[in-house]
Order: structure tokens, then C-alpha cells, then sequence
């Protein structure tokens, strides 16, 4: 028998110890899932050498896949880049990287032509680029590659390595990426900014900097979009430690690491210790049933939870490579209980969420959907990380528990969607209430053969109680409108009623508890679809957990008490929805106005507004307010004021006095009123997609109104932007072009969107709007803006906004009597 390296055999050791120890757990998982051990702090298991060398080790399959044929078709372009960079990192096998780098070449999209230039195709099988994070991911690694190992490299794959990031560069530059989409948009910025300073780039490695200050604005004004995902946040930590690594600016390097506070902080926040997961709603999840993701291994080699018998050494390399480390205060912050986390998450106030932890049992809800992935009502309970969770699911396939993947978008990645309809939730403390309504473009894909909620349930309980009978055993069982379901876990009890629940036909939907008997789990399923379709479909929920229940005369008292409550409200019109439940600590509501979606949402308790809360303090932007981005746009917040919109005349602006994201700016001319105007300057090619004007609108009457700027746009090819308006509950306008028509000189136009011809009506309701100017066409200038209620009030030629009409405006997440300053 050959004789094992010493990193083989270190391998095999570590196999069986987790073996043991996996199968141990698991016994005991078995017999009593309340009584597993509390997750402790301690050191990382492995050393980076160990975890480098045993990386190599698990990749000799794939070397022997791709050494001497062409790959298969399905190979991912990650892949490559990723065994170059371990390779790297292990300082073995230089000989390999000519034939990873000479497949890479043929990957990339080296035509100028092209709209993929510089970007990478995400599979060998695809004909061109399809998913343009490709080059994110790759570049990513490519730079670690270079950064620490280039002298290691042959002279001639250190060329062709050196080629593929300048191509990877534009790749990069061309990818613009919405501010929102935090893991990419961190990815993006970071390459940018490393790969300009190390290639002699400062074009793009400026754009990178001014990618990641519209990051940090973004987030400081409305949270963090992809809010508590198990997978995403672990690339935001990755992308955000490797700008901290690379960044040469200092104030690059202190925004990264900021924000790297401001991300860990809200894993401890949102940390569940007696399950060892991220517990919560959250925005994007592959794993529906037990809310795993990539995070676990960042939380695995700091020591906040143990090993189970399936983890791989291997997953442990990419935080092995993090410099910044999590302070040992957060520790305070993931094992106090009881304690109640609220964020923002976008700039709507709906879209916030809410999540009530106590020692035995978490509850979370979002009170907006964020897309096909989202888990926007969850319960999370003690026990094994993969042991499975509760949570609703807008199901349109018949796949409760996300496990029939299909291909998706033009790249054809295998995931599992669910619906992406109306919702919307409020929650105070241990209770909450979700509404959901699915509208026919919910259902018009063609993936969709089904319409059903589930709410999908632990099977782990000790009692089941429906309408207060007990139950022993579960098939099927109905469940009448508004019966209450008790189940008891431990020392903790959840408590469910469907309040409302509709067919399309307009009918009440049946509603069953269905033991499927797979996944550890039941499923409450309230069944929507029957033809005619003549309404909209939909099911509210009211839950209520228990905690702190170790007696029996408490849980009996506690489950009676839910059973003899009743609603305050259940009321579906034509105009819209209402339901309104007794909380614990006060009413809980949600009112959604139809049409669904474009109508006003009123949640009580009001959503939060905070960047992280926790037990009321704001814990998220006081870690931001120190950067320099943070503190100009503080002081621009504060002079631009909220402009009062009169019923009886119509009103100008100027148009720098918005606040401005990064790529917007102020230019000089002494033919603009006040000798200056507003533009994204042309020789700043990119950072389009963050380059924004926002003005505060306070509109005393609701009605019918039509804007006007004042523009310079000379030819096509300077002569639009996009423009959004809204509300702090709703879009009134979503994203849209806005073509100015070209001409020569400074000249008053109506805003006519998506290319009419005819001015734009736009529909203000009273009270405070927005409205969004974002860059489209490098330029393209305004000076002033006018809005007016009749399509007859023209503006003058040239009119200085006068000051009357502006107001203090509060920052985000202060209260005012007009405004939040969302």
C-alpha cells in the first residue's frame, strides 16, 4: 500500500473523529432534540496550511477531469480560477496553471463588441456570456492569486494571468450593478479597486471606490438589502475582508471595515445559539427547510459552532483567508435573550423586518416580499442545525420544501423558486400577521401548476392541540377558517390560525395539516386554485409563540388563552384587506390598499426604520457615521430640506439641492439659474446605476400633477435619465425613461416617460413623496424642476427656486412631523 502524505493522513484522522462524534450527535438529536449542546466559542480547528493542503488534496478528481480533455459541459468557470488560487495558496503544482489558464482564455469573452466583453461565460457548455457576476467571483480569486503568489507563477502563466485580469477589469466596469444587490455589488467594487491599483488602472480602480462609497451610503440611509441571507452575507463578509486586505486608501480600507462591523454585528444579533443558525426571515435562502448556507463555515472557523461529521476541512478556506476578525463583544450581543431585532431593508418602510428571540423559540417576518427565495415568516427552534424549521412558502409548484430544482434564467443555474406574490406582515414581539394575495402575473410563469400557502411545520412536538382537542397522530386533518393550532415544543408552544384564506374562484380554500411524512416536518396547505378565476387568491396567518413554558400549568394556560382570543378584524373588499389581531402588548394589523402591490400598506405596530435595532437602541448606523461619505451626505440631508408642494400654485427646485450619491454632481454654468446644475459628467463613463438625486416632496393636496425641467442636452447621445417616485409605503412611478429630446441651449421640457410624446400625468397622493433622478446617458444636464397641477402652468424661462420653500428634513431614522428623511 503506497504510503499516505502527512496532509492525507491528517485528512483520514479528522474523518473518523467526525464520524464519531457526527453519529453521537445525531443519537442524541434522536432521542431528545431539546437536549443538544449549547454551541461554544473556540479557536479554529485547522491552521490555514492545513486547510490549504487538504483543499489540493479534494480537488485531484477535477484535476484529472479537465488535465488531458476537453471539460464537461456543465463545468463552471468558478471552478477554474478557484483551483488556481488553492493551488496558489498550497505553493504545489505550478506546472498546472498553464492548462487552467489556457481554459479560462477560451471561457472569456475577449470581443469589443461584445456586451459581455471582459466577462467570462459561467459554464463551458454556454455559447456566451449568461450570468455576469462570472467575472466577479473570478476576479476575486485571480487577485488573491496575484496578489500573494505571483513570484510563484511561471513567468509565462503569470502573463496570461496578468492578460486576464486587464480583460477582467472591463468586464468589471461594464458590469453595473444595483447598489441593492450587496453581495455583487461588494464583489464589483473590490475587484475594481484591487484589481485598478495592482494593474496600474486608477480609472477603474477610482470607479471602485466610488461603488463602494454608494455602498456605504445605500446602506447608512436603508439597511441592508439582502437582509440575513445564510448564503449571501458570507460573500459580503468575504468581498468586504478582501477590500480590506487590498484597498491601498486608507479611507477605502476603513469602509470595508465598517461595514465588515456592521454585517457581523447583525449576524450576532440574528444569531439563534440553540439551533447554531441564522435565525430569522430572510431575503434569499436555498435551503428552505433548514436555512443553511455558507455562512456556517465563516461561523464554524470562528468557533461558534462545532463540527458535525459532514463538514469538509475545505469549506473553511475562504475564511481562512479573512484578516478582519469579529470582535470577542459580539458575544454580548448573540447570547442575551431575551432581545428583539428590527431593520430596514430597502427605502420603503415596508420593507423592514422584525425578529422576536428568546432562549427556546425565535419568530421573524418581513413586512414586504423581496423575491423567489425569500422565507418572509419564520419560527426557528432548538435543536441541530439541519433539523428543519417553520416557514411560509408562496408555492406554485407543489414543492413545499424547495427540493425540485429546474433551470432558471438564461444561465440555467438549478434552483428551487417559489411564487413571488403580494405580502405583507406586522409583528409586536411574540406575535404576528401575514397577509399574502397572489395576482395573476404571480401565476402567469410556466413553471406554475399549482397555486397553495403552506406553512410548513416542525414534527418534533410534544402535544398538538387543533380547536382545543388534543390530537394524537396526523394524516390529513381539515382545519376550519380561524380554528387555532397549538403545538408545543419544549419549554416553547406555537400558536397558528389562518384568519382568511381564498380561492381563486372566490370561495374559501380548504385548508389541511398534512403529515407527509418526509423532512422531519407537516404542512398547513391552503388551497387556491379553482377555476373560474374570478378574484384574488390569498390566506393571512395570525402566529403567536410561546417561550419560558416549563410547566404544565403554564402551557395550558398560555395555549387557552390563544384559543379563547379572537380577531379584531377580518375584512377582504373590493378595496382592499384588513386584519388586525389582540398582541400580547397591543394590536397587530396589516391594511393593504388594492391594487395590490401599487396601493398604500399601513402596518401596526409602524415598521422599523433603524439600519440594525436591537431592543430598541440603533446599533447599525452609529458604526457608519464616522466615514467621511456618511458625514457629506449627513450635511446635504440636512440643507436640502423637504419642499413644500402648495395645492394652489406649482413650485421649482433647484435640482443640486437634492442629496447626491456617488457619480452625481454639481457643474458650473452661468447661463443655469444660480450658475449651476446637476449632472453625471462624461468623462466618469461608469457608476451610472448609483448615480442619484433625491428630492423630498411634501404634498399638501393629493391629485394629478406634471413636472418640467430645465435641461442642457445637445445631442442623442446626452439626452435622458431614469426617474422614480414614491411613498414611504408604496411606488407611484417605477424606474423609468425619461428622454429629454435634444436640442441647443438651456430649455424648459415636460417630463414625458418611457418615450410618449405627450407630458406625463403624475398621480401624488398627500404627504411625503420622493422622486428619484437616477444617471442614464453621461451628460446630460438639469438645472431646475417645476411641478404643477395643471397641465397649463408652464415655468418661466428662468426662475430661482426660491428658499420659502423649503423645510428642515430629518435624517434616516429620525422622526419628523412631515418626514422620516428615508
Amino acid at each position: 500500500m503506497p504510503r499516505q502524505s502527512p496532509s492525507q493522513e491528517y485528512s483520514r484522522q479528522e474523518y473518523r473523529r467526525r464520524s464519531i462524534r457526527g453519529f453521537l450527535l445525531v443519537a442524541l438529536a434522536t432521542v431528545c432534540p431539546w437536549c443538544m449542546p449549547t454551541v461554544r466559542a473556540a479557536s479554529p480547528s485547522y491552521t490555514p496550511e492545513q486547510i490549504f493542503q487538504t483543499a489540493v488534496q479534494s480537488n485531484e478528481g477535477f484535476w484529472r477531469q479537465i488535465a488531458e480533455r476537453e471539460p464537461y459541459e456543465t463545468m463552471g468557470v468558478r471552478k477554474l480560477f478557484g483551483y488556481a488560487m488553492t493551488l496558489g495558496l498550497a505553493r504545489q503544482h505550478p506546472e498546472r496553471l498553464e492548462r487552467l489558464f489556457d481554459l479560462s482564455v477560451r471561457m472569456q469573452d475577449r470581443d469589443p463588441a461584445s456586451r459581455g466583453y471582459g466577462n467570462l461565460r459561467w459554464t463551458w457548455r454556454d455559447a456566451q456570456v449568461t450570468d455576469r457576476n462570472a467575472v466577479e467571483f473570478c476576479m476575486q480569486d485571480a487577485v488573491v492569486l496575484w496578489a500573494g503568489h505571483r513570484d510563484w507563477i511561471p513567468a509565462p502563466e503569470r502573463s496570461k494571468l496578468r492578460e486576464i485580469m486587464e480583460y477582467g477589469i472591463e468586464g468589471c466596469l461594464r458590469h453595473i450593478v444595483p447598489t441593492s444587490y450587496t453581495n455583487i455589488a461588494i464583489l464589483n467594487a473590490g475587484n475594481l479597486i484591487a484589481l485598478g491599483e495592482m494593474l496600474e488602472r486608477p480609472d477603474a480602480a477610482e470607479e471602485g471606490y466610488r461603488r463602494l462609497e454608494a455602498l456605504c451610503l445605500w446602506t447608512w440611509c436603508f439597511g441592508t438589502s439582502e437582509y440575513n441571507s445564510p448564503t449571501y452575507t458570507a460573500v459580503d463578509i468575504d468581498g468586504l475582508d478582501f477590500i480590506f486586505r487590498f484597498a491601498a486608501r486608507k479611507e477605502g480600507r476603513r469602509q470595508a471595515e465598517a461595514l465588515l462591523r456592521l454585517f457581523w454585528t447583525d449576524v450576532a444579533a440574528n444569531w439563534f445559539p440553540a439551533s447554531g443558525r441564522l435565525a430569522g426571515s430572510q431575503s434569499r435562502s436555498y435551503d428552505y427547510l433548514s436555512g443553511s448556507g455558507h455562512l456556517k463555515h465563516f461561523v464554524r472557523y470562528h468557533g461558534w459552532i462545532e463540527e458535525t461529521a459532514v463538514d469538509r476541512v475545505t469549506d473553511l478556506q475562504r475564511p481562512a483567508l479573512c484578516q478582519w476578525q469579529p470582535p470577542a463583544d459580539l458575544m454580548a450581543v448573540r447570547d442575551k435573550f431575551s432581545r428583539t431585532v428590527r431593520q430596514s431593508w430597502g427605502p420603503q418602510l415596508v420593507q423592514s423586518r422584525t425578529h422576536a428571540m428568546y432562549a427556546d423559540i425565535s419568530l421573524s417576518t418581513s413586512g414586504a416580499a423581496y423575491g423567489t427565495t425569500d422565507m418572509p415568516l419564520t419560527i426557528d427552534l432548538p435543536g441541530q442545525s439541519s433539523a428543519p424549521r417553520c416557514y411560509f412558502i408562496a408555492d406554485g409548484r407543489e414543492d413545499p420544501y424547495g427540493k425540485q430544482k429546474y433551470e432558471t434564467s438564461s444561465a440555467r443555474h438549478m434552483k428551487a423558486l417559489h411564487l413571488q406574490p403580494f405580502w405583507a406582515a406586522a409583528q409586536r414581539g411574540a406575535d404576528a400577521v401575514g397577509l399574502v394575495v397572489y395576482r395573476p402575473q404571480d401565476l402567469a410563469a410556466d413553471e406554475v401548476t399549482n397555486c397553495q400557502s403552506h406553512f410548513v411545520i416542525h414534527r418534533g412536538y410534544g402535544s398538538l392541540h387543533i380547536a382545543g382537542t388534543r390530537i394524537a397522530t396526523v394524516d390529513m386533518v381539515a382545519i376550519p377558517i380561524g380554528a387555532p393550532i397549538v403545538l408545543r415544543y419544549g419549554t416553547a408552544a406555537v400558536g397558528i390560525r389562518v384568519l382568511w384564506s381564498h380561492r381563486q374562484d372566490g370561495t374559501p380554500s380548504d385548508v389541511r395539516l398534512i403529515d407527509d411524512r418526509r423532512h422531519s416536518v407537516m404542512r398547513l396547505t391552503m388551497e387556491h386554485r379553482r377555476e373560474p378565476a374570478s378574484a384574488l387568491p390569498g390566506a393571512a396567518l395570525w402566529i403567536r409563540v410561546g417561550t419560558s413554558l416549563n410547566s404544565e400549568s403554564k402551557f395550558t394556560q398560555w395555549r387557552t388563552e390563544f384559543e379563547s382570543l379572537q380577531p379584531i378584524a377580518v375584512q377582504p373588499t373590493d378595496e382592499g384587506i384588513h386584519i388586525e389581531v389582540p398582541g400580547d402588548g397591543g394590536p397587530v394589523s396589516v391594511a393593504a390598499a388594492a391594487p395590490f402591490g401599487e396601493g398604500d400598506v399601513t402596518l401596526t405596530p409602524e415598521p422599523a426604520t433603524g439600519v440594525l435595532e436591537i431592543d430598541g437602541q440603533e446599533r447599525g448606523r452609529p458604526l457608519l457615521e464616522h466615514l467621511e461619505c456618511i458625514q457629506r451626505l449627513e450635511a446635504q440631508i440636512r440643507s436640502a430640506g423637504i419642499i413644500d408642494v402648495p395645492s394652489s400654485a406649482g413650485v421649482y427646485w433647484e435640482a443640486e439641492s437634492g442629496w447626491l450619491f456617488p457619480g452625481m454632481s454639481i457643474g458650473q454654468d452661468q447661463q443655469a439659474s444660480r450658475g449651476q446644475f446637476l449632472w453625471h459628467p462624461p468623462e466618469n463613463t461608469w457608476g451610472r446605476a448609483a448615480s442619484t438625486a433625491t428630492w423630498t416632496l411634501n404634498i399638501a393636496e393629493a391629485g394629478r400633477y406634471y413636472l418640467w425641467g430645465r435641461v442642457l442636452a445637445p445631442d442623442p447621445e446626452t439626452d435622458s435619465f431614469f426617474l422614480k417616485i414614491s411613498t414611504d409605503s408604496r411606488t407611484i412611478v417605477p424606474t423609468s425613461d425619461w428622454h429629454t429630446t435634444n436640442g441647443p441651449g438651456w430649455r424648459w421640457v415636460p417630463v414625458a416617460l418611457n418615450g410618449e410624446k405627450a407630458a406625463t400625468a403624475f398621480d401624488f397622493p398627500a404627504g411625503v413623496c420622493r422622486i428619484q433622478l437616477t444617471a442614464r446617458e453621461a451628460g446630460t444636464k438639469l438645472d431646475q424642476l417645476f411641478l404643477a397641477k395643471s397641465p397649463d402652468d408652464r415655468p418661466e424661462p428662468t426662475t430661482a427656486a426660491p428658499s420659502e420653500a423649503r423645510r428642515p428634513q430629518s435624517l434616516p431614522g429620525q422622526s419628523s412631523d412631515a418626514a422620516t428623511g428615508r
